[in-house]
């Protein structure tokens, strides 16, 4: 995977789990107003459980991003 790929999939999950997050947490809400408490307890840990992805892919991204800054030369550096 270069560098290049690797930023692509990290902006592309960076961007869609905040999405996927709000999309559990009306489900979860809509799952306890309907009586399903442990309906809404497992989608709750899926939503912690992207928070967690959410956190690290923006980890990486920021990696991945001084990674590349760090490998581009200029005129003036060579």
């Amino acid at each position: 995977m270069t560098l290049r790929s690797a930023i692509k999939w990290l902006l592309v999950v960076a961007l869609a789990l905040p999405v996927v997050q709000a999309v559990l947490v009306w489900v979860g809400a809509l799952l306890d107003s309907m009586g399903d408490a442990p309906g809404a307890a497992v989608i709750g840990h899926v939503g912690t459980a992207c928070q967690v992805v959410w956190s690290i892919s923006l980890v990486g991204l920021v990696i991945v991003l001084a990674l590349v800054a760090m490998n581009e030369q200029t005129p003036e550096d060579e």
